[in-house]
């Protein structure tokens, strides 16, 4: 390990840097063509109860071109019914504020300092906002307690594989505290931990830990289908009524599982619908899914936003693929759905845009992806002096696809008819550098476990002239579909 080549290389270099930040990454750059996510994932973090993962496996164009793994955090923010609690290695503290109060201000106080060919989200903050943190946003009453507003953290070990250059960075974010001199034992404890996870890379794949079977594998929900089957039809009349233009309903479904979350995530992250996925475990929770064809990413002050929707097959030759195009571009209904979508994008960024900055780039355009075709959108704007990212993450909530349209009635709709929190149903996952690099998504196929008790959702999305049995059938697809993965998981811990 002393051929290693540590940035800063000397720590005279490491001190040039804490003169003007508060966290400096110390890094070694590796060749990453031996190693895979989830292999250096089981190697090093495998055995952690507080990790961060985010994974662009397929080079996603409209995502940033990594996979981050982060553990070792230095801080992690969970809000819970208008508290927050701050853990840090040192301490665990408790303040009544909401966790965007929260985030904020710990953000401010870590001043990143940039390295040469080191991303910037290799000192990223992780996280997701829940659903939940919807209702302080638009003064919607929340659900009876206990509800999560969501949770993010900072990590002290990041690695990064760089997709586009076939390079592996391992990074330490060394926090300062404030202090310019007297740091030569935090760079060689930097060092010395570069090492050790340069090391594991190089070691054998540990086993996951064995959980013990639960007596029931039997799925449970709050709602029987007949009383969810009543509140899509009341909702449905609603949007008939003028009421919506459009809302969709969750039912939330749990069993307990024996199998490990990240074993549930190696099978989720083979979806091929998913523009990209995510594990994020803290406090005991682990929360595991996929990111939707909803993207905001901002660099600087500039953001960039990316819509998908109405996805279908797109045939196995050029013939069909040019006629699902064809047929796509010409539906009236879908066309205009999408365009409802897009309107309320336009209207989150328009709350947080410099004035007169928001473009619309590409609208409802019929677009080709590998087996499927779907109505894509763009657009761009300028943060808004006094903005920054978080107040992007906040104009984002609630989802417009998982909830509805206009936001609040159908936030007050749908918290009235579900008997439970949704959570991570309809979250925003986020990697953030303040001023510097936002990723915010919207989630989907997304996946709770708790105390070996996984939950997830089946749901009705209603437009006012829906075919009930279709949207019902429709919405169960993906609640069958992590049915299916949590046996494969189970099955494949089994053996």
């Amino acid at each position: 390990m002393s051929t290693l080549q540590f940035q800063p290389a000397t720590y005279d270099a490491f001190l040039a840097l804490a003169q003007e930040a508060t966290v400096v990454p110390v890094a070694v750059t590796l060749p990453a063509d031996v190693h895979t996510p989830v292999g250096v994932f089981l190697k090093v973090a495998g055995q952690s109860g507080d990790v961060g993962l985010f994974e662009n496996q397929r080079l996603e164009r409209h995502l940033p071109p990594y996979t981050l793994i982060g553990l070792d955090p230095r801080w992690i923010i969970t809000g819970r019914d208008g508290k927050v609690e701050l853990r840090t290695p040192h301490a665990t503290l408790e303040r009544t504020e909401t966790l965007l109060q929260a985030v904020r201000r710990r953000l401010r106080a870590d001043i990143l300092a940039p390295l040469t060919d080191i991303p910037a989200l290799a000192s990223a903050a992780f996280g997701y906002l829940a659903h939940e943190a919807s209702h302080h946003l638009h003064g919607v009453p929340p659900r009876v307690p206990p509800t999560v507003e969501g949770v993010l953290a900072a990590f002290g070990t990041v690695i990064v594989f760089d997709h586009a250059h076939q390079r592996l960075h391992i990074v330490v974010n060394v926090p300062t505290d404030g202090r310019t001199e007297r740091l030569e034992a935090d760079y060689a404890a930097a060092q010395q931990r570069l090492q050790s996870v340069a090391q594991q890379l190089d070691g054998p794949f540990p086993a996951l830990p064995a959980l013990p079977r639960p007596t029931s594998r039997s799925i449970v929900t709050p709602m029987t289908p007949e009383q969810f089957r009543q509140a899509v039809e009341h909702t449905e009349q609603c949007i008939a009524a003028g009421e919506l233009h459009v809302a969709t309903l969750a039912q939330r479904l749990e069993r307990p599982t024996a199998a490990h979350p990240f074993s549930i995530y190696r099978l989720l992250r083979a979806t091929p619908s998913l523009l990209g996925t995510f594990f994020f475990s803290a406090g005991g929770t682990a929360i595991l899914g996929g990111i939707a064809h909803n993207v905001v990413q901002g660099r600087g002050e500039s953001l960039r936003a990316y819509l998908a929707t109405h996805e279908r097959p797109a045939g196995s030759t050029e013939a069909e693929l040019s006629l699902a195009l064809a047929e796509l571009a010409s539906d009236e209904s879908a066309t205009g759905q999408h365009i409802g979508f897009v309107d309320a994008l336009r209207n989150d960024l328009g709350q947080i845009a410099g004035y007169g900055s928001l473009e619309l780039e590409i609208l409802a355009q019929a677009e080709a992806a590998p087996q499927q075709v779907r109505l894509i959108s763009t657009l761009q704007s300028q943060l808004a002096s006094g903005r920054d990212y978080l107040d992007v993450l906040a104009a984002r909530l609630p989802s417009a696809q998982w909830t509805g349209l206009p936001k609040r009635p159908a936030l007050r709709l749908t918290t009235a008819l579900e008997p439970v929190r949704r959570h991570h149903f309809g979250s925003q996952f986020c990697l953030l550098v303040p001023q510097v690099e936002l990723l915010a998504c919207e989630t989907c196929h997304v996946l709770e476990v708790t105390n070996q008790v996984a939950r997830f959702y089946a749901f009705a999305a209603l437009t006012g002239d829906t075919n009930l049995s279709e949207a019902l059938v429709k919405g169960a697809k993906t609640a069958q579909h992590t049915a299916a993965l949590l046996e494969q998981a189970e099955a494949q811990t089994v053996h």
